[in-house]
């Protein structure tokens, strides 16, 4: 909101509903939207001027909460979506804190093509870091840990929902592939530039070999503020741990993003890779470690 607010020049931000009347909206997420699916469409498919909405979006103003936004999103695109993690309300009774009523959860979503969402996870393992003189980092003090491993169907496999911080708990992933029967683990994130220079690569890589899953990690990238940048890099590895994509991202420490650029990379990027399930079948059979455990 504050980026169209103060975009120089400014950008329209207006739709008409069936009265003609003229009501807020952000343009942004119509634009992202056409970008992603031309990314997702064939050349002989992009020349069809066919890729008008019909439906309860259009005018569904105003949009009040991002999930709403990737649910259009979803719907225009005529894409699943991944998407978080997402502040979602947590009760004291939910949240098993009855003193701390206005903890939220820190929630993955999965939203089919038509903009229905299909399963949601709350993130389970939260970080909390205490060093005496140094740093004192709590997200338990704001939100609530979830409970319950997520496993849902989709087009391209099982789906394992996952956030982040969960990725350094191989033990979950055992779960989700021994109970869940998961194909494709999904891992929104948002690293620092030292843990993601130290970390990302080795533990998404690691996640999928040992899962013999394939591995999909959206990362933020870019600098929120003065103090805080994202590492980036959204990857993907298959079962055998081949890398698959890079959006790419900050590659040392050092580097500020060129200056006043807000990120290293031109954003939103977007990057594509094949899921093949047969090879998930082909790298279990060949090394049947989850029969072993």
């Amino acid at each position: 909101e504050q980026t169209v607010l103060n975009a120089d020049p400014s950008i329209e931000v207006q739709m008409k509903n069936s009265n003609d009347d003229v009501l807020p909206m952000n343009s942004f997420r119509e634009a992202l939207a056409a970008t992603i699916e031309s990314c997702s469409q064939s050349d002989d498919e992009q020349q069809s001027d066919d890729n008008n909405v019909h439906d309860e979006y259009n005018c569904e103003i105003p949009i009040e909460s991002i999930v709403a936004e990737l649910r259009f999103i979803a719907q225009q695109s005529k894409l699943w979506i991944s998407g978080g993690g997402v502040h979602t309300a947590a009760t004291s009774t939910t949240a098993g804190d009855a003193t701390s009523p206005s903890k939220i959860y820190n929630t993955h979503v999965i939203i089919d093509e038509k903009g229905k969402i299909t399963s949601f996870y709350h993130k389970i393992h939260l970080f909390d870091v205490s060093i005496p003189g140094k740093v004192n980092l709590k997200e338990s003090n704001t939100t609530a840990p979830g409970q319950t491993l997520v496993v849902c169907d989709s087009p391209i496999g099982k789906l394992a929902l996952t956030i982040c911080y969960d990725m350094r708990f191989p033990e979950m992933y055992v779960e989700l592939v021994q109970r869940g029967g998961a194909e494709v683990i999904l891992m929104p994130s948002a690293f620092t530039v030292p843990t993601g220079i130290a970390h990302w690569h080795a533990l998404l890589r690691a996640r999928a070999i040992e899962s013999q899953c394939y591995v999909i990690a959206a990362a933020q990238v870019g600098r929120h503020n003065e103090k805080r940048k994202s590492y980036g890099h959204s990857l993907a590895y298959d079962p055998w741990g081949e890398l698959l994509a890079d959006a790419g991202g900050y590659e040392n420490d050092s580097q500020d993003g060129g200056g006043d650029e807000l990120s290293p990379v031109n954003v939103p990027s977007i990057v594509t890779c094949d899921i093949d399930l047969d090879l998930v079948q082909s790298v279990r059979e060949r090394m049947p470690i989850q029969q072993h455990r």
